[in-house]
């Protein structure tokens, strides 16, 4: 409505100051459209640069969140530093019913921030918060302005559990393979470990059937997998040591 106060002010001032029949209407005229332009021009100005008429409101939103990392003995959140800055990051993260990722947006309003708690529900908390106009005559004035719900800041806080880990997109490269080539050599010493226990069993007792060869074999695997199951949290601990090593980007 500003806008067509303002339209409209410019065409009283124009038609008061040169067109109404005598001397005094022209200038009556022309003084009143004067100042309800400046009037409104002031309105527009003040509300542009101090807010006139505005509020600030913040709305909390909570969203169920989900690790990015493919394997499950592992909960991640990823992150890519931005103009080669610690500080300046856009993480990346996704829903629990879906694979697609999801990234923080990038820009000078909105601030990131984790928070390790004693949860079992890793969430991200975001508080918007921007300006609103005040109802009544302000929000019918300024109606179509198009600027009824401009953002001032965005915090963004990812709510985790304190088994999440940190790591830039580079580094969760490095740890993923590292785990792989971990994998692949847990494999095969497993094996050998595995083939060396029933050779030995097999040249201490020549009489074995292959039943009860294979059933040594199964029990060499499992007591092998359960050392292995073992020895996983400390395996973990170091790999992701030796991922946070690795340069951010």
């Amino acid at each position: 409505m500003i806008l067509i106060i303002l339209f409209a002010d410019i065409l009283l001032f124009v038609f008061g100051a040169l067109l109404l029949p005598t001397k005094a209407l022209r200038i009556g005229g022309g003084t009143l459209g004067c100042l309800i332009l400046l009037g409104a021009a002031l309105l527009m100005i003040g509300n542009d640069n101090w807010h006139w008429g505005m509020v600030q409101v913040t709305t909390t939103k909570t969203t169920k969140i989900a690790s990015v990392s493919p394997s499950r003995q592992l909960d991640l959140l990823v992150y890519q530093p931005l103009k080669h800055s610690s500080m300046e990051r856009v993480y990346a993260y996704r829903l629990p019913t879906s694979n697609r990722q999801h990234h923080t947006v990038a820009d000078l309003k909105t601030t990131n921030r984790i928070s390790l708690q004693n949860t079992a529900t890793p969430t991200l908390v975001t508080k918007t918060t921007s300006w609103r106009y005040r109802p009544g005559i302000w929000r019918w004035l300024f109606s179509d302005t198009g600027k009824h719900h401009e953002v001032i800041k965005t915090e963004n806080t990812f709510v985790l559990p304190r088994s999440w880990e940190t790591l830039s997109v580079r580094q969760s490269k490095w740890l993923a393979q590292a785990a792989d080539d971990q994998i692949r050599s847990a494999k095969h010493t497993l094996a050998g470990t595995v083939a060396q226990i029933v050779a030995e069993q097999r040249l201490a007792n020549p009489s074995l059937t292959d039943d009860q060869l294979q059933a040594i074999k199964q029990r060499a695997t499992r007591a092998a997998t359960t050392q292995a199951q073992q020895q996983l949290p400390q395996l973990k601990a170091k790999l992701i040591a030796q991922a946070k090593a690795q340069p951010v980007e």
